[in-house]
């Protein structure tokens, strides 16, 4: 296992992530440190980095340097925003950056960026097409894509910094109306914008939509912490929009989500953003936690597998938590087993399309609770699906899946829980969830030596009996023995009593 060091020179900090990754393309966050240095301040006066800002980002360039160093590793990638191209000394600068800490750092350019951003989305989003926005400082970014192929993008010359100085002289509220006329204007000279098929779903990027996530979970009592792949209806946005224009500075510098330093920033971000829901957005937008980086990291060690740009995203996910936090299963057959179990009892469980995807994260981490202690495990089962980062599925296929790989035993199914996500979940989930523990736990019993001796099951249901039927390769007594013990669930949840031969 090799690990990677990304250093980031932003217009508010200066950032390194050491990624952890394998050969084949799976990685994962080890370490990450952020100093904030206000690198471009002033820098409208007269277009230069001043010395001062140019001082403190070596000082801390040199720290990170010798964390680098320290740990032996020698796979860098060194990037800044693209709005320090706008420097006139930015050549300058970089080049004494070079000559003190030995890092070279390529300025991305706005297709970069744009290529950057559509990554972080193509590699932890399962969406065919849509529209990507990102609100940044002094610029704002929109990507169409379709097919989950780029088809229209921009780069519109206004963010949260550059719209404020223009409107400073306003009061709170009428800042922000007039942040929402200037962004309207612009919003509607892109046509692609407005034309867009019915399945399209918007994906929100960077500090203002992470900002806006906070507020509209806090706001909504929100029971999950999972940052990503959140959704904000257009009724949370309004709410949270007329609080904060009603507000003035410093009431807008308590309200928890928002940053004191960065509180009027925020506001006028979220007025880019009312303007796009006025114009374009339908219902909802998604909130990503991966941006440009993600993006960069992503294509950077995925490319080198020399593989087709990934398609299934939940299954790379669950894999590269696998790879990171093995347990003693192979999740690939413990799914295929479930799968099969699933289509066969199809007649009895009733269950749609979409439980699929729940059982496949139920499958693939129905011993993830071990990483806190064997005993119990698969109660543990439910806090570390939660926390985990699964990409390409809701956050209600989440917490479903934590029910189920949590109640494999029937009797731990916590209804205190239940209610607690009770705004998450349905009536109709909660037989689901127990007709998919029980199919969870017989096949990993099934799946139990971990030597794919079980390739097939056929059942029956002769009136109160259902007999499942193995087809296996080598012997599995044992196999059918453990998946045995899971009888007197079947007949709980099911009704029936269950014969494996």
């Amino acid at each position: 296992m090799d690990r990677l060091a990304v250093f980031e020179l932003n217009v508010n900090d200066v950032k390194l992530t050491i990624f952890k990754y394998t050969p084949n393309g799976f990685f994962t966050i080890e370490q990450q440190i952020v100093e904030p240095v206000k690198l471009t301040q002033d820098m409208e006066r007269d277009g230069y980095i001043k010395p001062a800002r140019i001082q403190e980002t070596i000082a801390i360039l040199k720290n990170y340097r010798k964390i680098v160093d320290g740990a032996k590793i020698e796979n860098h990638i060194c990037y800044t925003d693209p709005t320090i191209a706008n420097a006139r000394n930015q050549i300058a600068f970089l080049d004494e950056v070079y000559k003190t800490v030995s890092l070279y750092f390529k300025v991305l350019t706005q297709e970069e960026q744009i290529s950057a951003l559509h990554s972080a989305i193509m590699y932890s989003f399962a969406m065919t097409r849509g529209i990507i926005m990102q609100v940044g400082d002094y610029s704002t970014q929109l990507i169409k894509f379709n097919r989950r192929v780029v088809t229209n993008s921009v780069v519109l010359p206004f963010g949260t910094v550059n719209l404020l100085e223009k409107v400073k002289d306003k009061s709170p509220q009428d800042r922000m109306d007039e942040v929402v006329n200037i962004a309207t204007k612009e919003f509607k000279k892109l046509n692609w914008l407005y034309n867009l098929e019915d399945d399209s779903e918007f994906i929100g990027i960077g500090e203002v939509f992470n900002s806006l996530g906070k507020l509209s979970r806090k706001a909504t009592h929100y029971p999950l912490e999972l940052a990503h792949n959140y959704e904000v209806t257009t009724a949370n946005f309004q709410n949270i929009y007329n609080l904060i224009r009603g507000l003035d500075l410093d009431k807008a510098k308590k309200l928890k989500g928002i940053s004191e330093k960065r509180a009027d920033i925020i506001a006028i971000g979220l007025a880019i953003v009312k303007a796009a829901y006025n114009e374009f957005v339908r219902d909802s937008f998604k909130i990503s936690t991966n941006g440009e980086m993600y993006g960069i990291v992503a294509k950077n060690l995925l490319g080198q597998t020399g593989e087709k740009p990934l398609l299934d995203i939940l299954g790379y996910s669950l894999s590269s938590i696998n790879e990171f936090y093995p347990t003693n299963i192979n999740i690939d057959s413990n799914y295929s087993i479930a799968v099969i179990l699933y289509k066969q009892l199809k007649v009895l469980h009733k269950l749609t399309r979409p439980y699929v995807k729940v059982l496949r994260i139920a499958a693939s981490m129905c011993m993830s609770g071990k990483r806190i202690a064997f005993e119990n495990y698969q109660r543990n089962n439910f806090p570390v699906i939660l926390n985990s980062s699964i990409y390409g599925a809701s956050h209600k296929d989440i917490v479903l899946a934590a029910f189920v790989a949590s109640s494999q035993n029937i009797d731990d199914f916590s209804l205190t829980d239940w209610v607690r996500y009770k705004d998450i979940v349905s009536e109709d989930d909660f037989d689901a969830v127990k007709k998919l523990a029980v199919i969870i736990k017989m096949a990993t019993m099934l799946n139990i030596t971990n030597s794919n001796s079980v390739k097939d099951i056929a059942c029956d249901v002769l009136g109160d009996t259902v007999i499942l039927k193995t087809e296996v390769e080598r012997d599995a007594t044992l196999e059918i023995s453990q998946a045995m013990s899971v009888a007197p669930d079947f007949k709980k949840v099911y009704g029936k009593n269950l014969q494996i031969l």
